[in-house]
């Protein structure tokens, strides 16, 4: 009895009841209190999780993206206006994408357009903002983010090249290029290879070899027909109008990667023409199918 009288003793518990209740550690447990918590933990499971949205999710990976350029900047500033800083490698490094490109790139062209203002005396708000800096200074950013901007495009437009055609191409086409053996990606003039579906049936292509540094395009025979791949040649092109030269300048050559812009520098180019031959190996860069 004297055992039983230190385990257990009458109390009056939480919900008005009076019952025996437990000692635990000298202390008097009101049972009730155990089926408060109970409630409160189930009442707390039930309520709706907190889910992060896509969109919310690609915003937040944008400003992580913008802090680790921002970081560079202030590192360009620290060291005297001089880096060598690759913003396209670095955003490839971390993992950014087209999607989070085109998030970031008005941002940046606003810095690069108020950094024209300010190198051209256009705008007296811009000038005083920027005053501290000597003037030779502001060319110098203006320049580093005109090549972040430049890169940011090059991030977009390769990452679109890669993607694939929107209207799915039929089997036979995906078989005619299963062989082909061509250069994905020339990080040295940041250069991505377009996917080789968009051959088939184009009527335009053009190619750059990096080992030879020769510029190319390829024009169609048949502009109905278009072009085919037997192997890893081009078959069904225009041997005579065909043609190839060598870039002496490639970065400037291939700045832009546009029909208009490649027509350009190919004619702008004093040497030689030299026939091509449909070969594709894997030093070729497929620049673009139109």
């Amino acid at each position: 009895m004297e055992d039983s009288k230190v385990l257990y003793e009458i109390m009056l518990c939480a919900d008005g009841v009076s019952r025996a209740v437990p000692f635990i550690n000298g202390n008097k447990i009101d049972p009730s209190i155990g089926k408060v918590e109970q409630e409160e933990k189930e009442q707390e499971e039930m309520k709706p999780k907190k889910v992060i949205s896509i969109q919310d999710r690609i915003i937040n990976q944008v400003e992580t993206f913008i802090s680790a350029i921002e970081s560079k900047v202030d590192d360009f500033v620290d060291n005297d206006f001089k880096s060598n800083y690759d913003c396209y490698q670095h955003l490839l490094d971390m993992g950014c994408k087209s999607i989070h490109a085109r998030k970031m790139r008005q941002l940046y062209l606003n810095c690069f357009n108020d950094l024209v203002d300010v190198y051209n005396g256009e705008d007296e708000y811009l000038n005083e903002a920027w005053g501290h800096l000597k003037p030779q200074y502001h060319k110098k950013m203006m320049d580093f983010y005109g090549v972040i901007v430049d890169d940011i495009d090059r991030l977009i437009k390769n990452s679109t090249a890669q993607r694939k055609p929107r209207k799915v191409k039929t089997k036979s086409s995906s078989r005619l290029i299963n062989k082909l053996k061509y250069q994905v990606e020339f990080n040295k003039l940041k250069l991505v290879s377009i996917n080789p579906e968009k051959i088939i049936g184009a009527k335009e292509l053009w190619v750059y070899n990096t080992k030879s540094n020769k510029l190319g395009v390829y024009y169609a025979q048949n502009s109905i027909r278009g072009f085919s791949v037997k192997g890893c040649t081009i078959q069904h092109f225009d041997e005579e109008s065909s043609i190839q030269k060598t870039a002496r300048k490639p970065k400037d050559a291939l700045g832009s990667l546009t029909k208009r812009s490649l027509n350009k520098k190919l004619k702008e180019m004093k040497t030689k023409d030299q026939i091509l031959t449909g070969r594709i190996n894997a030093q070729t860069i497929l620049l673009g199918a139109f």
